[in-house]
Parts: structure tokens; C-alpha cells; sequence
């Protein structure tokens, strides 16, 4: 008889429960996907005869798969494009780049962020999905395929906005030559009905992977589209994952209005909503983002290499808000989750001067398991070992330099595990990386399909792109620093003086 029933065996089970309970040389037992037991030797056993396939993981540490709560696998083949450009003069370059991808590229590229998540131990992501110029069914059917037959559990939250870029920055048009008005103005806008009705026959997907709302950003959206969104919000009550008031510029689009305050009162936001970045927001987007119930998700790596600013973690936190993390896309570095976690924690303790409010490892830790599961839709079920939850596990293998001699476990995870220490990945119950390597997929003819992908869609570039790229950079070159010396009243940068 195929066992049916695993056992992780002697390793530091670290299950990060609601007591944040330690099992030194402990087991957990899992089975049909879900944890049956968590503890010492001997304090849980099977039925008489029951067969058990055990793996010995002594001198590891095991812990619940980190939750990833915001990437875009679209970015997967354009690693190391981003350098010093701030977000909206990156756009340009997105926008420029234009052409659709296939159904192929999609899922190649999407089971290259999975591969590359995977090896870091993260387990569950939201893929807030961009598909130039519109979503269709056939790229979404990709995206949420690559997820599934590599084993990741994913929450695919497509994107969506309708209008027309320029129109979204504080940027005055007449800056602009009149050929990229025009371009600008011939530009085909995207069908909000057909979004719509591809996602609510998505939203009957239950498995591992599943589709939610994926609203670029309120700035992006017209007045229609938000009416449409709350109207489908009424008929389907779906999740919702948006980027919010990631940068200055987005900020100034307020107009004296409250993005958060206008989407919780039209409906659409709720404790199922998550908003990325969150950056520049006051007083009253942090009061009405709580009143909605709704996690944060921050995205530091992101945020420091666009230049976009520091997210005010700590007041949220203070607030009542549940923050998770998230990696952001793979142009702007690795999807590497402890990278993140390490770099949030040192922006709190740089803009915090009053220590006791840092919080310590274990918390960080915690904190970042509790509301990534609450964002990705599966709260209580991923993000700690315990009976009935998901066996989503990692198991570290600690015994490089990095580790030796090991103190406090969860310090050494927080601040100086690289990724190096995988040694195996569970999700669902099921093996996914072995010995450091995915079992799901061949690594190798994978990278070098997205290699052949990634200089083929280069070269296909039209080399008018470049020029008109060029022919904009001034001016918003010259609005991205006016709006950066403004004074708002609030700052979200740092000066040095």
C-alpha cells in the first residue's frame, strides 16, 4: 500500500501557532494535505498498520512555508532591467515594451517566479497578473496552470485600468511633444466588461490556485470602472488585491480626496482586500483602511530600488492593521521573502528612534505568516504548523558559516538565513524542492526557455520605442521633482543633513 501518511522527524519545529510553540527534536505528521499532528516523540500516532513514509530531518529546522503576498510573474524574464529609474519613468519602458506575450511566454515566465519562490521557501503568493493590452482568458488559463503544475499555491489577482497613462501623473501634456500626445491618444482603451466577465468565470476555481479582483491602482481606473468594480463587488463579494499610493506622484492624484475613504464607502474594499505599498498615505487612509479591515502589504526591496519611499510599518501596526509582505516583481531584485523581511525590519528601526517599539524576530516572523495568509485568502489554514492547517513546510538545513554556532532560531532565520539553507519544500503535502532542487519542473530547460523568451522579445523591440521614451523623459523628469519638493505635510524619504 503508497503511504498516504508523512512524518517529519526530528527536527526544531518551529510552528509559529498561536503560542509560537517550539518541539525540539519533534515530528509533524501530515496527510491529504493537511498537518494531522505537531509535536515531541511519541505524542501522536497513526492507526495500527496505517503505512508512513518518514523523512529525517534532524539537525534542520522546519517552519510553515512564507507567504509572499505580492509579486507580478510577468517580471520573471525581465530580471536586471530595472536600474535607477524611479516608477513612473519605468513605466515608460513598460509601456514601451507593449507587445502581448503569448500564452507560452505567460507560463514560462510565471513558472520561473514559482521556481525561483519555491527555492526561498515561499510556498503561497499573490500574482498580481499584467497582461498588455487587456486580460484574456486564454493568458489568465496560462498563468493560473504554471502555478498549479508547479506545485505553488497561488492567488492570481489579474490587473485592470482604463486610463490612459498620462492622464494618471501630475504631469501637464503640453510638456510633452505633440506626437507622444497623439501616440498616447491613439492608444486602444481596454474593455472593462470583458475583464469582468473572465474573472467572474474564474472566481468558481477552489484548489490551490485561485483568481481574485486585481485592481492596478485607483488613479488608473476611471470613474466607470471603479462603478463597475463596486457593482461587481456587490454580486460576487470577490477578494481584492491593489496597488495603493505607492509614490508621490500617485499621491498628488488624490486631489484632496481619499482613494482608501472612496473605495471603502462605494463597497469595494473589506477585511478581503489587500492594499501593496501604502507608502504615502495619511491620516485618513490609515483610519479608513482599518475601519475596512484590510491587510498592507509591504514591499521594502521594491520601494528602496525605485526610490518610492519608506512605508510607515510601524504606525499602521500601531493602528491595528495587519501588515504582510511581499517581494514585487523580479525586475527589482530576487524574490528572496527573508531578503525583504530584513530590510523592513532595519526601515523600522531607522525611522523609529524609541527601541522598545521594534519589533523583535519571533514577532516580525509571526506578524508576516498571520496577514500573508490573510491576504492570499487562507487564513488560520497556511502560515503555522498546527492540526488542520495546510502542510505547506520548509525544512533549513543550518549548518553552513551563516549559522554556526546557532543562537536564537528565530534570529539566525530573520537576519542571516540567504536562502542557501533550503533543503526541502512542502506544499500541500506533496515534495516540491528536494535536496535544494525542484522536483516539479526541469530547472535547466526552464531558465533556457526563458533565456530564448526573454532575447527574443528584446530584439523584437521597435526601435521608435527608444526615442519616444527619450522624447518624455524631461518632462517627467521635471515632474517627478516638483512634486518631490512639495510639501505635503507628510514624508515618506529620507534626507540626510
Amino acid at each position: 500500500m503508497t503511504p498516504t501518511l508523512f512524518r517529519l522527524a526530528g527536527g526544531t519545529v518551529l510552528t509559529f501557532d498561536d503560542r509560537m510553540t517550539v518541539h525540539e527534536g519533534g515530528e509533524v505528521w501530515f496527510r491529504d494535505g493537511r498537518i494531522v499532528a505537531a509535536g515531541t516523540p511519541g505524542a501522536w500516532r497513526p492507526d495500527a498498520g496505517e503505512p508512513v513514509e518518514t523523512v529525517d530531518v534532524s539537525g534542520r529546522i522546519v517552519i510553515p512555508g512564507f507567504v509572499n503576498a505580492h509579486s507580478h510573474s510577468y517580471t520573471a524574464i525581465l530580471k536586471g532591467t530595472v536600474e535607477k529609474d524611479p516608477l513612473d519613468i519605468y513605466m515608460l519602458h513598460v509601456i514601451a515594451a507593449g507587445a502581448a506575450m503569448t500564452p507560452r511566454e505567460i507560463y514560462v515566465s510565471a513558472q520561473l517566479d514559482a521556481l525561483s519562490m519555491l527555492r526561498f521557501g515561499i510556498t503561497s503568493v499573490i500574482d498580481h497578473y499584467s497582461e498588455r493590452p487587456a486580460l484574456t482568458a486564454a493568458g489568465l488559463d496560462a498563468v493560473c496552470r504554471a502555478f498549479d503544475d508547479i506545485g505553488i499555491r497561488a492567488t492570481v489577482a489579474p490587473m485592470f485600468a482604463d486610463r490612459p497613462y498620462i492622464d494618471t501623473i501630475p504631469l501637464d501634456p503640453d510638456t510633452l511633444p505633440a506626437e507622444v500626445r497623439e501616440w498616447y491618444a491613439a492608444a486602444p482603451i481596454p474593455d472593462p466588461a470583458a475583464y469582468f466577465a473572465i474573472v467572474a468565470d474564474a472566481l468558481a476555481a477552489s484548489g490551490r490556485v485561485r483568481v481574485i479582483l486585481g485592481v492596478d491602482g485607483p488613479q488608473r481606473c476611471s470613474g466607470q470602472l471603479m462603478r463597475m468594480t463596486a457593482e461587481f463587488q456587490r454580486r460576487h463579494g470577490a477578494a481584492l488585491h491593489t496597488h495603493m499610493l505607492e509614490t508621490k506622484t500617485q499621491a498628488a492624484m488624490r486631489r484632496g480626496e481619499s482613494f482608501v475613504r472612496r473605495m471603502v464607502d462605494s463597497g469595494i474594499l473589506n477585511e478581503r482586500s489587500s492594499l501593496v505599498h501604502f507608502i504615502w498615505s495619511r491620516d485618513d487612509d490609515i483610519a479608513a483602511a482599518r475601519e475596512a479591515g484590510v491587510t498592507v502589504v509591504h514591499c521594502p526591496q521594491s520601494n528602496v530600488m525605485l526610490g518610492a519611499g519608506i512605508c510607515p510599518v510601524l504606525r499602521l501596526r500601531e493602528a491595528g492593521i495587519q501588515v504582510a509582505f511581499g517581494t514585487d516583481g523580479s525586475n527589482c531584485g530576487p524574490a528572496n521573502y527573508l531578503e525583504n523581511l530584513r530590510l523592513a525590519t532595519g526601515l523600522m528601526r531607522l525611522t523609529e528612534p524609541d527601541f522598545e517599539k521594534w519589533p523583535a524576530s519571533d514577532m516580525v516572523l509571526r506578524e508576516a505568516y498571520a496577514a500573508g495568509a490573510r491576504a492570499t485568502g487562507w487564513p488560520g489554514e497556511t502560515g503555522k504548523i498546527a492540526p488542520g492547517a495546510r502542510a505547506d513546510l520548509v525544512v533549513f538545513r543550518p549548518l553552513a558559516h551563516l549559522h554556526r554556532p546557532m543562537e536564537d532560531p528565530y534570529r539566525h532565520l530573520l537576519h542571516y538565513e540567504n536562502g542557501s539553507s533550503v533543503e526541502s519544500v512542502w506544499v500541500d503535502g506533496r515534495m516540491v524542492v528536494e535536496d535544494g532542487r525542484a522536483v516539479t519542473v526541469d530547472e535547466d530547460a526552464l531558465i533556457a526557455e526563458a533565456g530564448e523568451i526573454s532575447a527574443r522579445r528584446r530584439a523584437a523591440l521597435p526601435p521608435e520605442a527608444a526615442a519616444r521614451i527619450e522624447a518624455q523623459y524631461s518632462a517627467f523628469r521635471g515632474m517627478i521633482l516638483e512634486q518631490l519638493a512639495a510639501d505635503t505635510g507628510m514624508e515618506r524619504r529620507v534626507s540626510l543633513r
